[in-house]
């Protein structure tokens, strides 16, 4: 029973994040001018950090939640698992870094 959940909110959760993160991608530009921002186009590639690092987020919640409870461990699924842990924080990071240099 553990085991499904644990699927299933996995799922649910990655879904989540990657439809936030599509959305934010697509609304850059509508987020700044509502955030109100003096440079736009750097606030902008901040944003799209932010969104590229919820697709990394979630692949990294997917492998981790899902496949592994789907299928066995092996050095492929933790060598992605690693690479989706890296790729979040170096968009995280940046998009901090560019949020500061937009403002």
């Amino acid at each position: 029973m553990n085991r499904k959940v644990l699927i299933a909110l996995g799922a649910v959760l990655t879904v989540g994040l990657i439809v936030s993160g599509l959305w934010g991608w697509q609304h850059a530009e509508s987020i700044v001018t509502l955030t109100g921002w003096e440079k736009r186009t750097i606030a902008v590639w901040s944003v799209r950090c932010a969104a590229v690092a919820l697709v990394a987020a979630a692949e990294a919640i997917l492998l981790t939640l899902v496949v592994e409870r789907v299928y066995r461990p092996d050095a492929v699924s933790g060598a992605a698992r690693l690479s989706a842990l890296f790729v979040f924080m170096v968009c995280a990071v940046s998009a901090i870094a560019l949020g500061f240099a937009g403002r």
